[in-house]
């Protein structure tokens, strides 16, 4: 029996990104913006985009102070320009992209008794045909260097029904994003590009303020969810890492839920 020592080297730098680059849609509030300032942390230089310039301009100048490289792009995700823009404007300052977090997203505005047909194709708009085109931009750039990551933002909301007002487009879209995630990940895997979602439950963000804002809603979510409690921000680091990072080179097409158990009753 081979008793000799096992060299193990520190796993945990499977999870840095440094030299790569990581492009943030979504990234000028909420979990786009975490998720900007965690990759840059492991060592990323992110672009950033979002249609808020003064809010993404900001978010960059807070990583430049903090060490980090960052670049603020404004893009609507909805428009095709904007999105060739962002990568070119991505390649122009780095030379590659490795990394996409797919983050762009809305919920409906209404709060009618059945979502309008307007609303639902406002939302699918932004959720799922902007997601594709990001995707499929980001996708040349990889495909003419050394593959990456795509990691999309999905949500429970895209694997079970609401709960809260009737939004159709919003669950729609994003189990659009589960499936999407599945189908791009075969297709692309040749390419070199592994693509993998992540599905938050309930975390703190724009879109959540009014539901998290109450005693009601808290009340709501904590009895809901087995771990009593909303998510905190920080508790979706590990996941985008994990999926942005060499520490998933095997994994593709996977959805990685981050709910509290919300999907498990």
């Amino acid at each position: 029996m081979d008793l000799s020592p096992i060299e193990v080297q520190d796993p945990t730098q499977s999870f840095r990104l440094d030299g790569r680059t990581a492009i943030v849609t979504g990234a000028s509030s909420g979990l786009g913006a975490r998720f900007a300032l965690t990759l840059a942390a492991a060592g990323a230089g992110v672009v950033l985009a979002a249609r808020r310039l003064e809010r993404i301009e900001a978010l960059a100048e807070r990583i430049r102070e903090e060490g980090g490289a960052a670049l603020a792009v404004r893009c609507d995700v909805t428009a095709d320009d904007d999105i060739r823009g962002l990568v070119a404007r991505t390649l122009e300052r780095y030379g590659s992209v490795d990394v996409l977090a797919n983050n762009a997203g809305i919920a409906p505005e209404e709060d009618g008794a059945i979502e309008s047909t307007e609303s639902f194709r406002r939302v699918v708009a932004v959720n799922l045909t902007g997601a594709y085109s990001c995707a499929r931009e980001v996708a040349t750039a990889m495909s003419a260097g050394n593959g990456g990551a795509i990691v999309n933002t999905a949500s429970i909301s895209g694997l079970v029904a609401g709960d809260g007002p009737d939004t159709p487009s919003y669950t729609a879209t994003k189990g659009a994003i589960v499936n999407l995630t599945r189908e791009l990940a075969v297709r692309w895997a040749e390419r070199g590009i592994r693509v993998n979602a992540i599905a938050p439950g309930y975390f703190p963000s724009e879109m959540t303020a009014a539901g998290l804002g109450s005693e009601e809603g808290l009340r709501f979510v904590a009895e809901r969810t087995p771990l009593g409690r909303p998510g905190r921000t920080e508790e979706l680091d590990g996941a985008m890492l994990f999926l942005a990072s060499n520490a998933s080179s095997y994994v593709t097409g996977h959805t990685l839920v981050v709910d509290g158990g919300w999907t498990a009753r």
